[in-house]
C-alpha cells in the first residue's frame, strides 16, 4: 500500500507548483508599497480611534447579505442597509448615505461589495468618521476581491483560515478567522421553533442541495455522484433564499442528516445550519481536526471517507442511527450548541470586541 501511495504521489502533475506559488507570494509581499499601505491605514486608524474614543460604538449597520439573523450586539443599535446600498449613482443620494453612515460601524460582506467594488471604495474613502469591517466569506478562493477588501476596510475578518499571511499584508487589523455561521434565522425565531424541530417528521435520506460552482469540478462530481443514490442531494436552483424563513426551516427539519460538500475543505455554513435545526452533519474526514469541527461532540457529527462517496449507505445509516439513539435530548443539544456558539450574533460580538479594543482608546503597550 505504501508503494502505491508513493507511486500515486509521483504521478501528480506539476508537483513544483505549491513551492513556486509560495515563493512568488513571499517575494510579492516584500514590496515597499505594502509598508506605505500599512502606514496610510494606520493614520486612518489613529483618526478613527480619536473620534470613537469620544462617541463610542452605539450605531452599527449591517449590509444586506448578512441581515437575515436579526443581529443583536449588546450596547449597540443595529440597523440594516438595503441591497445595492453602495451602488447609488445619484450624487445627492450618495451624500445622504455617507452622512447616514457617519459615527457608525459598518459591517459588510464580500458578496455585497463584489457587485460594485469601486462604488464601495468611494464610500470607504469619503467616510472618514466611519469604521468599515469586512466579513469575507470567500477568502479561500475569491482572492482578487479579498485583497481589495482587506485594503479597503478598517477591520478585516476573513471567514476561513486560507491565505492569512498574504491578506494580513493588506491589512494589519485582521481578526479571526471569523468563521461562517448560521445567519438565515434569528435567535428568537429558532428558539421559538424548537417544538417544531422536535416534532418534525424526518426523512432517512440526507439533505444536500448545493449551488454548483464551475471552477470546483471535484466538488461538483462528488455532489453528482451522491445524487445518484439520494435525490435529496444535488444542485440547488438558487431559489432557496427567496423562500420565507419558515419554509427554509421546514426543509432543513425534514431530514435526520445533512451531507456537507465544502468548496475547498473550508468550514461551511451548512454544518451549523444542520446542527441548529437538530440534524446530524456528514462532513469529509479531512475536516475532522480543523478548528470548530474538532470541538463538535462526536455524538453530533459523522465523517465520510472517499469510499463513502461511492457507496454512501453505511455512513448515512450511521448518521441516522446517531440521530435515533440520542433522540430528543440529542436534537436539543445540537440546537443549543449551534445557537449558543455558531450563530451570527456570536460572530458579530467577536468582531465588535476587536473593534472596541482597537478603536475605543489608545493601544496598550
Amino acid at each position: 500500500m505504501s508503494s502505491t501511495i508513493a507511486s500515486i504521489f509521483q504521478r501528480i502533475e506539476n508537483k513544483e507548483l505549491p513551492v513556486t506559488q509560495s515563493s512568488a507570494c513571499v517575494t510579492f509581499t516584500q514590496a515597499e508599497s505594502f509598508f506605505h499601505l500599512a502606514a496610510a491605514k494606520n493614520s486612518r486608524a489613529e483618526a478613527l480611534r480619536e473620534h470613537f474614543a469620544r462617541i463610542g460604538f452605539g450605531k452599527v449597520f449591517l449590509s444586506a447579505n448578512i441581515n437575515g439573523f436579526g443581529c443583536q450586539i449588546p450596547g449597540s443599535t443595529v440597523q440594516f442597509l438595503e441591497k445595492g446600498f453602495f451602488m447609488e449613482t445619484d450624487p445627492a443620494a450618495r451624500a445622504q448615505k455617507r452622512a447616514m453612515l457617519e459615527d457608525a460601524v459598518v459591517i459588510v460582506n464580500n458578496n455585497d461589495v463584489g457587485q460594485g467594488p469601486a462604488q464601495y471604495a468611494d464610500f470607504f474613502s469619503q467616510c472618514e468618521r466611519t469604521i468599515f469591517v469586512a466579513w469575507d466569506w470567500d477568502n479561500h478562493h475569491w482572492l482578487d476581491l479579498s485583497t481589495f477588501l482587506a485594503a479597503h476596510s478598517d477591520v478585516y475578518a476573513p471567514g476561513h483560515h486560507e491565505n492569512l499571511y498574504l491578506l494580513t499584508r493588506y491589512n494589519w487589523a485582521t481578526v479571526g478567522p471569523v468563521y461562517c455561521s448560521t445567519v438565515q434565522w434569528t435567535r428568537e425565531f429558532l428558539a421559538d421553533s424548537l417544538p417544531m424541530l422536535i416534532s418534525a417528521e424526518r426523512s432517512a435520506d440526507p439533505l444536500g442541495k448545493h449551488i454548483p460552482y464551475g471552477p470546483f469540478t471535484f466538488r461538483n462530481r462528488v455532489v453528482s455522484t451522491l445524487s445518484q443514490h439520494y435525490p435529496s442531494i444535488g444542485f440547488s436552483d438558487r431559489t432557496f433564499h427567496v423562500r420565507t424563513p419558515q419554509e427554509r426551516l421546514e426543509e432543513w427539519a425534514a431530514h435526520k442528516a445533512h451531507w456537507i460538500v465544502p468548496v475547498l475543505n473550508d468550514i461551511p455554513i451548512r454544518i451549523f445550519d444542520a446542527l441548529i435545526t437538530g440534524g446530524i452533519p456528514i462532513v469529509p474526514e479531512s475536516m475532522r481536526y480543523l478548528p470548530l469541527v474538532r470541538d463538535i461532540g462526536r455524538e453530533h457529527i459523522v465523517f465520510c471517507t472517499p469510499h463513502d462517496i461511492m457507496d454512501p449507505r453505511a455512513v448515512v445509516n450511521k448518521a441516522n442511527a446517531l440521530f435515533d439513539a440520542h433522540g430528543r435530548d440529542g436534537l436539543v443539544a445540537r440546537h443549543r450548541l449551534a445557537l449558543d456558539h455558531h450563530h451570527g450574533d456570536q460572530r458579530m460580538q467577536q468582531v465588535m470586541a476587536f473593534v472596541r479594543e482597537k478603536f475605543e482608546a489608545a493601544p496598550q503597550a
